[in-house]
């Protein structure tokens, strides 16, 4: 699918992991945009302690596991902004900027932004790289929701719905769909393992093993919301 080289575990901090879902995938990445946000106080101290005014945006357009993931990450459905979309239904960047702005006007934390690649209703494919220049100036984690259409760039020649995906902080799309891989089978990539893994590590004495701490293995409890998980690589 000719991923960008920021989401490659070799040489640097990006890497990836099989979840089951996109709605997985997007919980976890949004915890790690909560935690990022809050400078991990949110983890240790809850939402009600560290009291922010987090925000975070996707288009009217995009897939409902954005809102159930926002009300799973303690922010509540309002807080999820509803951005507008142009004529073909792909999200418009001019009112992200301005939804961006006033609520950084009037003290909200924006911390997350979803763009769609094929959404639900219409296989729109949200403008990835305009949407970046927001994030990127902002500081706002970027998740792209490649679910539906994703798999399209198996194909070089739809391998433009990735432009300006390397500006991104995830990206995930789901084999189980157009490459008929049997399911669940959801890939998520990460352009930096650190918030993530930082964001769900617990660890208990009896979960310490030598492989893990000397950096050996990716030990991918830390990845996703389940301790246990089944060869999903098979």
């Amino acid at each position: 699918i000719d991923l960008p080289a920021c989401f490659h575990s070799t040489p640097g901090p990006g890497c990836g992991v099989l979840q089951d879902t996109a709605s997985s995938a997007s919980f976890v990445t949004l915890l790690a945009a909560r935690e990022r946000a809050t400078d991990w106080r949110t983890n240790r101290e809850g939402l009600g302690a560290v009291n922010p005014k987090l925000v975070a945006y996707t288009s009217n357009q995009a897939h409902s596991s954005i809102a159930k993931a926002a009300k799973m990450a303690g922010m509540g459905e309002e807080n999820l902004r509803l951005v507008e979309v142009d004529d073909t239904y792909r999200m418009d960047p001019v009112a992200l900027r301005r939804m961006v702005e006033a609520d950084l006007a009037a003290g909200f934390v924006p911390c997350y932004v979803c763009a769609t690649i094929g959404t639900t209703s219409s296989v729109a494919i949200d403008p990835i790289r305009e949407i970046s220049e927001v994030t990127r100036e902002h500081g706002i984690w970027l998740h792209v929701d490649g679910a539906f259409a994703g798999s399209a760039a198996v194909c070089p020649e739809f391998r433009d719905i990735h432009d300006g995906l390397e500006h991104a902080d995830s990206y995930t799309f789901n084999p189980h769909k157009w490459l008929f891989t049997n399911f669940d089978c959801n890939c998520l990539w990460v352009r930096d393992r650190e918030p993530l893994v930082r964001t769900l590590t617990v660890m208990p004495e009896y979960l310490r093993n030598a492989a893990t701490e000397s950096g050996q293995v990716i030990d991918y409890r830390d990845w996703h919301v389940q301790l246990g998980r089944r060869f999903r690589a098979l």
